[in-house]
């Protein structure tokens, strides 16, 4: 069976983290796609997989994504049989191109941006601390706070963009 327009949907906000998006979206040309997609299946032998949640087309069924030279096929586990299709390159970057402002693109390159700076200032260890209990009392639960806002700010640029098959409701 062949996929339907809300599979479509899924397997390209499925895909993506905030930062591969901005990545994705950056890239210059079709070719770059190309050799991006290829590394994002490297290294790995299990296929990347998602259950789909309650709610969403499908809920409780798994989706699979493979490595195609062109793109990446996605399957999907329903009740009344697999659905599967080839998704090129070109054909995510058109779903993601039609939602695309400047507006969400900067959103987006700003959580991003503030992400990886939050994160580069991480001390993973309580070393210039006295003891690990002031390590987690005076920088780590802040950090950890802040790094929790900062993610709900990427992901609501991500969902800006790549917007759920069926609306969630909200974190809060």
């Amino acid at each position: 069976m062949n996929l339907t327009d809300d599979d479509v949907t899924m397997a390209v906000r499925d895909f993506f983290t905030p930062a591969t998006l901005k990545e994705f979206i950056d890239l210059p040309d079709h070719l770059a796609r190309l050799r991006w997609g290829a590394r994002q299946f490297e290294g790995d032998d299990r296929p990347r997989t998602v259950r789909r949640l309650e709610g969403e087309p499908d809920a409780g069924c798994l989706t699979q994504w493979s490595p195609s030279p062109s793109g990446f096929v996605y399957e999907v586990e329903a009740p009344a049989g697999t659905r599967s299709g080839l998704m090129m390159w070109h054909d995510v970057h058109t779903v993601i191109e039609r939602r695309l402002t400047p507006v969400r693109y900067g959103a987006l390159c700003e959580a991003v941006e503030a992400i990886a700076a939050h994160d580069a200032a991480y001390i993973p260890c309580p070393v210039p601390f006295r003891t690990p209990e002031i390590w987690e009392a005076a920088f780590h639960r802040a950090w950890a706070r802040r790094s929790s806002e900062l993610a709900l700010r990427a992901s609501a640029a991500l969902d800006a963009i790549c917007p759920a098959a069926v609306a969630q409701p909200a974190l809060f």
